[in-house]
Parts: C-alpha cells; structure tokens; sequence
C-alpha cells in the first residue's frame, strides 16, 4: 500500500515510516492502548538505530522486533 503525504518526504522519512508500520503489523491486532505503546516504543527503538547509522529498512524493523521480544520498552 503506498501512502502519500501533504508534505514534501525525504526516501529517509520514508524508510523509518515503514520500518515503523512493518513492526506494528508484525504484533497485528492490539488494543488501542497497546498500539499507542507499542508505536512510541517502536519509534524510540527505530530512531536509535538510525541514529547508530543502520539505514536499511529489514534491519531497523529486526532490530526494534528483538528489543521488543527481549522486554526492552524504548528509550
């Protein structure tokens, strides 16, 4: 499904806003609640390997999923 946005996106935006929706597609159907925690959680994990400098879209999305699997909230 590709998603368009009002505003001008850079492929890096892009990048982190899948990686971001292949993690919460990966838990499928929680609550409200859960998903509001578990976006937060993902996004704080994603932009932290970003900012280690991993840019590949799998790799960021593995990266958050181990975190979440081994209990670590984000930071």
């Amino acid at each position: 499904m590709a998603q368009t946005f009002p505003w001008p996106v850079t492929d890096d935006e892009l990048v982190l806003n899948r990686a971001l929706e292949n993690v919460v597609a990966a838990y499928g159907d929680v609550g409200r609640f859960e998903e509001a925690w578990l976006r937060e959680a993902a996004a704080n994990l994603i932009i932290e390997a970003y900012d280690q400098g991993v840019r590949d879209e799998e790799m960021l999305v593995r990266r958050a999923l181990r975190a979440l699997s081994r209990g670590r909230p984000g930071t």
